[in-house]
């Protein structure tokens, strides 16, 4: 076996002794080893939930921007198919009107040829008549101007009812017209509701005050009195939060945009215009003050 060498130290010399406290038993060792895995591997989850939250944003905003051009698709192919049918319908009316003018134009032309051609067969017929004929060829005559009568009456009465049912037809098609307005002012509405929910979540105010704008107009265009105070309030809360105390100034082309909003809504809301003039004036105050 190997001899164990003790090293000595004198009395006095104390520094050269190491307590008992000091010196690192093999649990607390193991404890440490423990600490440095436990950090080891919650750094490790903490990399894994960045990564996993760096997903999730990119996730978020690729379905974003997916519902922004889903909707514009959808409102673009409503719009083209209304346009189409619109001009498919007018183009079929203007052409049946046409045709059913044409028809009973010529029709009536051949009635008064014919009127005209027996009318002058009567006359030469009585002239020449004998005067024991002549009260036979009278009645005759006025039997076939009767009949010629009753005839033209029945063909004007026809036109007057296919007059009465396109006039009923063209006013059907002007309701369903109307409603598809509204129909599509509505579809805008909303579109337009969403792009100002991704411009706030994107914290771009110029572009949410441009979308909220739009959505105003048109909000007034279908007289729908909860979307034009929906927007009107978020205009305003825009302005304040995002433009007033933030000390951020508006372009010329933004206040252009408002000025044409503005005048429209001067006509049915002149106290929310006023307003949002006042706002405006504000902005352009602080803008003067930061030069």
């Amino acid at each position: 076996m190997a001899e164990t060498h003790v090293p000595t130290t004198k009395a006095g010399d104390v520094s050269a002794r190491v307590p008992d406290d000091h010196v690192d038993s093999p649990q607390s060792m193991k404890d440490s080893g423990a600490l440095l895995a436990m950090k080891e591997a919650t750094e490790t989850e903490l990399k894994i939930l960045k990564e996993k939250n760096a997903l999730i944003s990119e996730f978020q905003s690729s379905m974003l921007s997916i519902i922004t051009w889903a909707l514009g698709a959808v409102i673009s192919t409503v719009i083209l198919l209304v346009g189409a049918s619109l001009f498919t319908n007018f183009k079929m009316y203007d052409k049946d009107l046409q045709r059913i003018k044409d028809d009973y134009e010529a029709k009536i032309k051949i009635f008064e040829s014919e009127i005209e051609a027996n009318l002058a067969v009567l006359k030469r017929d009585t002239a020449a008549a004998q005067e024991v004929r002549s009260q036979q060829d009278l009645d005759r005559m006025l039997d076939q101007t009767s009949q010629v009568r009753s005839h033209f009456e029945t063909v004007r009465a026809s036109i007057e009812n296919k007059l009465e049912e396109l006039i009923k037809t063209t006013a059907s098609h002007d309701a369903l017209i109307d409603k598809m307005n509204r129909n599509t002012a509505g579809l805008t509405t909303e579109l337009r509701r969403a792009e100002s929910l991704i411009w706030e979540i994107k914290k771009i105010p110029s572009n949410f005050l441009l979308s909220c704008l739009q959505g105003l107009d048109a909000a007034l265009l279908s007289n729908n009195n909860w979307d034009i105070e929906d927007f009107i309030e978020k205009i305003k809360n825009s302005l304040q939060t995002n433009f007033i105390d933030s000390n951020r100034k508006l372009d010329e082309e933004m206040l252009g945009f408002f000025e044409m909003r503005l005048v429209k809504l001067a006509t049915v809301r002149p106290d929310d215009e006023h307003a949002i003039r006042t706002l405006l004036a504000q902005c352009q105050d602080k803008k003067s003050e930061m030069a």
